[in-house]
C-alpha cells in the first residue's frame, strides 16, 4: 500500500465568518441530504444552506460554518488575477451523539471550473493527483494538527481513520488545479464517502479555495487569506456504511440544468 502524504493545509477557511447561534438555528431545517444516485436535485439538495440539524463536535456555535454553508449563489468567480483552486473536505463527530472510531474510505473525488466561455474543465481528480490531510483542532486554532494516514486502497479509494472528539480529517488534493485568469465563473466537485461502522456518527461537507497560483505560499494578513479566499462550503452530510455522493458547487440549479457539469450528463 501507498500512504498519500499528509502535508498541513492552513487554510481553513471562513474563521473570520461569524454569525450569532440566534440566526444559525433560524435556517429552516431540511430533510437529509442523502444521494446514493447522481442528480441536479441531490446536488441542489447539499447546497442551497439549508441547516440539516447536523453540526460539527467541537466548532463553536458562532461560527457561520456550524450549520453547513450555502454554496450555490451563482457567484463563483475568482479574483480576476487568480489561477489555481484546491478542492478539500472535512469530516467531525456529529453533536450529540456517540463518536465510535472507524476507517471512512474516499474515491473519486474531482474538481471541475466552468468557463465564462462555456464548458466545464477538469482541474483535480483523485484518479491522476493525490490527496493530502491531517487531523486538525475542530476550531482550527493555532492551524493545529496531528498527522493522517491516507492509505490507497485496491479499488483506487483512500482510507483515513475517523477524527477523535476535538478534531476533524481535514484532506484536500493536490497538486493545485489551474486555470487561465479571467476564464472562470463557477465550481462544481463530487466525490463518495463511506465508513466501515454502522455505529459511527460521522458527517462530512466539501468546499474548495481560490489559489493565487499553483505554488503561493499560505499567507494569513490580520485575519484575511491574502493567497487563498474561500469559494464556500456544502452541507452537512451524514455518512452511512455504503458510498454516498457529496457535491459542492456554486452553480444555481437553472445553470446546472442548462449546462450540467460532465458527471450529471
Amino acid at each position: 500500500m501507498k500512504n498519500y502524504l499528509a502535508l498541513p493545509l492552513p487554510a481553513l477557511m471562513f474563521l473570520g465568518a461569524l454569525v450569532s447561534s440566534a440566526s444559525a438555528e433560524t435556517k429552516r431545517p431540511a430533510p437529509q441530504p442523502i444521494c446514493t444516485s447522481l442528480s441536479i436535485d441531490c446536488v441542489v439538495s447539499q447546497n442551497s444552506g439549508y441547516d440539516n440539524g447536523l453540526y460539527p463536535y467541537g466548532v463553536p456555535t458562532i461560527f457561520g460554518w456550524y450549520a453547513g454553508g450555502p454554496a450555490a449563489t451563482g457567484n463563483g468567480a475568482p479574483p480576476s488575477d487568480f489561477l489555481a483552486l484546491t478542492g478539500w473536505g472535512q469530516i467531525y463527530p456529529q453533536v450529540g451523539a456517540s463518536n465510535v472510531a472507524a476507517n471512512v474510505y474516499l474515491k473519486d473525488y474531482r474538481v471541475y471550473v466552468h468557463l465564462t466561455s462555456g464548458g466545464w474543465q477538469l482541474v483535480q481528480d483523485q484518479a491522476m493527483n493525490s490527496v493530502a490531510g491531517g487531523h486538525y483542532v475542530a476550531d482550527f486554532s493555532n492551524d493545529s494538527s496531528s498527522p493522517m494516514s491516507l492509505v490507497v486502497q485496491p479499488d483506487g479509494s483512500a482510507r483515513m481513520a475517523s477524527p477523535a472528539s476535538g478534531h476533524n480529517d481535514h484532506f484536500w488534493i493536490f497538486p493545485r488545479g489551474s486555470y487561465t485568469p479571467g476564464t472562470v465563473d463557477g465550481v462544481f466537485s463530487i466525490a463518495q464517502l463511506r465508513t466501515d461502522n454502522a455505529r459511527a456518527n460521522l458527517i462530512a461537507n466539501f468546499g474548495a479555495d481560490w489559489w493565487r497560483s499553483a505554488s503561493a505560499p499560505y499567507l494569513n494578513q490580520d485575519g484575511v487569506f491574502v493567497n487563498n479566499p474561500a469559494v464556500g462550503m456544502g452541507a452537512w452530510v451524514k455518512l452511512t456504511t455504503t458510498y454516498q455522493y457529496f457535491f459542492f458547487t456554486t452553480m444555481t440549479k437553472s445553470q446546472l440544468q442548462a449546462e450540467p457539469p460532465p458527471p450529471l450528463k
